[in-house]
């Protein structure tokens, strides 16, 4: 059976197949996507609409589903924030987050139908500004640049730059990942130098300027500390801190040069705490032989190392209740020996003290020399290196022996002399007068 024209009748139901099928893909349309700000205002093209065409219709979802949200010819309840502009494209004042989703305009001419679907993304965009840091990788040997942006609807799109130029296009990127908010970059170690800068660049599909943030590596700084002193069985804290690094630097120490590669770890007599960039190492019962010398704090990032030597001396302790008992002794025996050689010098120092202290008093010392002449010239040759003091005070009118002293006395004359009673010397003194 052949149809008019010659056409075998299984050309002409394949070609009518074709041609019903490309009649439904024009009816469904192209698609696009469009971002709108919450509180702003969009415009929803209706593409490609012919000027025979009788009326135009919004959907706000599958048309088939949903009933009219806007037409040209039917006055639907009033909504002031739903607008058409040309007799086609839908203008939304207000934006709403419940107003993001599928839209379908409709045009309706004498036999066919023409539809164009447009997808609104009511988006907001980041209130702050993108943070950056660097930190150390697992292995500690590559550098990782973080970039973060939250607070954005659709996610911001983040890029790492060095010297103008995206890292993305460098050889020394190892990885670059992306999740949400935030895009990482893992660099090699190998071409980072002290004080580099990085810059990572945000954009947002809202959002005319593009924020930025900087991360400026750098090579750890120790400050330095001053040689440590332990006792034989007492306990000493050795402190590392570094004052600057970017990123954070792994603190660790060393037995210095006795064991350079050997890296202490914490137990036994051994204990490693560390505070944020404090790192302090705790020797208990200081040994002389095992503990002595010199320590190593290792701080290291992936820019560079540094290391600070901390010297450490361990003496045995000392007595200090025998040192103190010492001393006092030394005093003591330092201040007779001076009383002992000042009153051998100087005897009288004693008899010119008690007279200042007296005179306060209204004591009178009187000192009388006195020479027996009845002894005889024999006793006058043997006496003549000697001398007889009598000493008498007057208190209160009244005379009272106070005090004899036999001063310069040489060998055993001076020292019969000297035993003479002073009610002698005192008969010779009244039948003088």
């Amino acid at each position: 059976m052949r149809l008019p024209g010659g056409t075998p009748p299984a050309r002409f139901f394949l070609a009518l197949c074709v041609w019903r099928l490309v009649q439904r893909r024009d009816a469904a349309g192209t698609e696009e996507v469009v971002f709108g700000k919450v509180g702003g205002s969009i415009l929803l093209l209706c593409r490609n609409v012919s000027k025979e065409a009788t009326e135009v219709v919004w959907f706000q979802g599958d048309p088939h589903t949903f009933p009219p949200l806007f037409s040209s010819r039917v006055a639907f309840p009033p909504d002031v924030r739903f607008s058409l502009v040309d007799n086609s494209s839908l203008r939304i004042t207000e934006l709403r987050v419940q107003d993001e989703g599928n839209y379908t305009c409709k045009e309706v001419l004498n036999k066919t139908d023409h539809e164009h679907r447009v997808r609104l993304l009511v988006a907001n965009p980041p209130h702050s500004t993108p943070k950056c840091w660097a930190e150390t990788s697992s292995s500690g040997l590559m550098l990782q640049l973080f970039c973060s942006w939250p607070g954005g609807y659709p996610h911001p799109t983040l890029h790492w730059r060095e010297e103008g130029h995206d890292l993305e296009n460098s050889s020394w990127v190892i990885s670059s990942t992306s999740s949400s908010d935030t895009h990482v970059e893992t660099l090699n170690g190998s071409h980072l130098s002290h004080r580099k800068v990085f810059k990572c660049v945000g954009s947002h599909v809202v959002k005319q300027e593009e924020p930025a943030c900087t991360v400026e590596i750098k090579i750890p700084s120790l400050e330095s500390e001053p040689p440590k002193t332990c006792f034989v069985g007492d306990n000493v804290t050795l402190t590392c801190r570094v004052t600057e690094s970017t990123p954070a630097a792994r603190l660790t120490w060393l037995r210095g040069i006795t064991q350079p590669q050997v890296e202490i770890q914490p137990g036994g007599r051994y204990l490693i705490t560390q505070e944020g960039n404090v790192s302090r190492l705790t020797i208990r019962n200081c040994s002389q032989g095992t503990d002595g010398g010199c320590y190593v704090c290792k701080a290291q990032n992936p820019v560079g190392l540094r290391e600070l030597f901390i010297c450490l001396t361990v003496k045995q302790p000392v007595n200090i209740v025998g040192v103190v008992g010492a001393v006092v002794v030394l005093s003591l025996l330092a201040i007779l020996t001076v009383t002992g050689i000042v009153l051998y010098y100087n005897p009288l120092l004693c008899l010119r003290g008690a007279a200042f202290r007296n005179q306060d008093s209204g004591d009178i010392l009187v000192l009388v020399d006195s020479e027996d002449d009845e002894e005889g010239k024999g006793e006058e040759e043997t006496m003549s290196s000697s001398t007889k003091h009598e000493a008498m005070a007057l208190v209160n009118g009244n005379s009272v022996q106070a005090a004899y002293l036999n001063c310069l006395t040489e060998g055993d004359d001076g020292e019969q002399h000297g035993g003479d009673s002073p009610q002698e010397t005192r008969g010779e003194e009244t039948r003088g007068s």
